[in-house]
């Protein structure tokens, strides 16, 4: 009899495997339930950037080319998610945590939002609707009209870069020693005086004056 009881250490494998199964198949479910929401989630910024051809229209050529180039600077390159820094944020992921949870919580919910933007958000929509995604549900022009009391597309360079180096945390909002700083190290950036060390290097850290 003692031939068929399972030892603690069988055991243990066969729970541990039927918990991943488990969570694979819950991840699973979540992008087949995210891809049957995505093309309507991304209807008006697919509209907005005529399928995709045009660019968001609020932003000028350069201005959208410097978001790309602090928020994501492989945006047009990766399928959603950047491999060489999972753990940090691309514009897809960020639209998926606005627009795919009710309330994100870091921790297990960052496989789920990687997931869907890779298999769900990226396949599914175009880029420049995407940018157009990320200006809307991250409030660029609210904390336009909060900040400077005029709308995104009226705003200076200085401004809309410390829009820009707010970096949604209220902590270095516009006027204050942090978003000051990190405006200077966005400066030196875009103007090649100095390297970003990837995705995850979000505050510039060569950048430094």
């Amino acid at each position: 009899m003692s031939g068929t009881k399972f030892s603690s250490p069988r055991l243990a494998f066969w729970c541990l495997l039927l918990v991943l199964l488990g969570g694979i198949g819950y991840e699973a479910y979540a992008v087949v339930a995210a891809r049957g929401v995505t093309r309507e989630l991304f209807a008006k910024y697919e509209v907005a950037t005529r399928n995709g051809e045009a660019p968001p229209a609020v932003l000028t050529a350069a201005r959208l080319e410097a978001l790309i180039k602090v928020q994501d600077p492989r945006f047009w390159t990766h399928n959603g998610v950047d491999w060489s820094a999972p753990l940090a944020t691309t514009v897809t992921q960020s639209i998926v945590k606005k627009l795919y949870f009710e309330k994100f919580e870091p921790g297990i919910a960052k496989i789920k939002q990687t997931l869907i933007a890779r298999f769900a958000v990226d396949p599914l929509t175009s880029k420049n609707a995407q940018l157009a995604a990320f200006i809307d549900v991250n409030g660029f022009d609210a904390a336009s009209r909060k900040w400077f009391g005029k709308p995104l597309e009226a705003l200076d360079d200085d401004q809309y870069l410390s829009l820009l180096a707010t970096n949604n945390t209220p902590r270095v909002a516009p006027g204050t020693p942090e978003n000051e700083d990190r405006m200077k190290r966005i400066k030196k950036y875009l103007a090649g005086q100095c390297e970003r060390r990837g995705l995850a290097d979000v505050w510039l850290g060569q950048c430094g004056t």
